[in-house]
């Protein structure tokens, strides 16, 4: 007598529960690597345009009126802790270069500006920090 049972083995269950159980838990942990990449680059794009905020307070001014040395001393950018911008910094300063873009003590009719923004990122333990720079000449 022949049977023709048309139901799942055992075996072929037991199977299919493993092959779910892997995929799930290999989905899983993509969770907290997208998470992280995802922070990362949040906190990258508000640095740079925080830098370049920066950047352009100091442009506002005139060649001559452009003091030379921290313009913005590192601080804070907000003092609510509710506040995104909270975990960030920011300074900005204003030095002589040379034309091959060396510091000068002197006045070489260019100036370097440039900001630095810090963050602590919750996922790795150093402070990371964004700096750009332009220059402005006198003529």
């Amino acid at each position: 007598m022949a049977c023709n049972s048309k139901g799942f083995t055992l075996l072929e269950v037991v199977a299919s529960i493993a092959v779910i159980t892997i995929v799930f838990f290999s989905m899983v942990t993509v969770f907290p690597f997208s998470l992280k990449i995802s922070k990362r680059s949040q906190n990258l794009t508000t640095a740079t345009y925080l830098a370049q905020a920066g950047i352009e307070t100091a442009l506002s001014s005139s060649y001559d009126d452009l003091i030379v040395g921290d313009i913005e001393a590192r601080h804070r950018l907000s003092d609510d802790q509710d506040n995104f911008l909270y975990a960030f910094e920011r300074e900005t300063r204003v030095n002589y270069v040379d034309e091959n873009l060396v510091d000068s003590a002197a006045d070489t009719s260019l100036k370097k500006i440039e900001s630095i923004v810090y963050w602590h990122n919750p996922f790795m333990v150093q402070e990371q920090q964004y700096a750009i720079a332009t220059l402005v000449s006198k003529n």
